[in-house]
């Protein structure tokens, strides 16, 4: 199933939305930008999620980037029905080295860094495919696509009605 590539970057900025709201963030803001510069992507989305005050160095937060970074491609990958490892596709070279720079800070062994990494993908495509979830980010999607971006407010509204948080 393939689409136009705004659809296919609001799925997976809402990938990140949702996964960031469930993992205890505030969903600041999320969006979708074209783009004419020769060097950047035609279009490119951005999401922006709030911790609220943690401890960068604490392991729990750690993981919650990184599941929220590694959300976008797996909701991606769903949405597309092509699954690839994140470091394979050149349109998410940004998560997958976020993730990998996040990753360091909990291993700094590469193979046991990348077993976690390779296990967060695993936890997030099961995550993702439930209904609820699936629901939540197709809402987000649809709410992309009609507006190109959405603020904290709009953003809430819509992950309450689908998540239990």
């Amino acid at each position: 199933m393939v689409d136009d590539e705004e659809t296919i970057t609001a799925y997976h900025e809402a990938g990140h939305a949702v996964i960031g709201f469930l993992l205890g963030g505030t969903i600041e803001s999320v969006g979708l930008y074209a783009e004419a510069d020769d060097w950047l992507p035609e279009r490119f989305g951005d999401c922006h999620v709030n911790w609220g005050r943690v401890d960068p160095k604490a392991n729990e937060q750690t993981e919650r980037e990184i599941l929220t970074v590694l959300a976008g491609p797996v909701a991606e990958m769903i949405y597309t029905q092509e699954i690839m490892h994140p470091a394979e596709n050149p349109t998410w070279q940004y998560d997958w080295v976020l993730a990998e720079r996040l990753g360091r800070r909990l291993f700094p062994n590469p193979a046991q860094r990348a077993a976690f990494l390779t296990g967060a993908l695993t936890v997030l495509h099961d995550q993702i495919w439930r209904d609820q979830c699936w629901a939540a980010i197709a809402a987000i999607a649809d709410e992309l696509l009609a507006h190109e971006s959405l603020d904290a407010e709009q953003l809430a509204d819509t992950l309450k009605f689908w998540t239990s948080r």
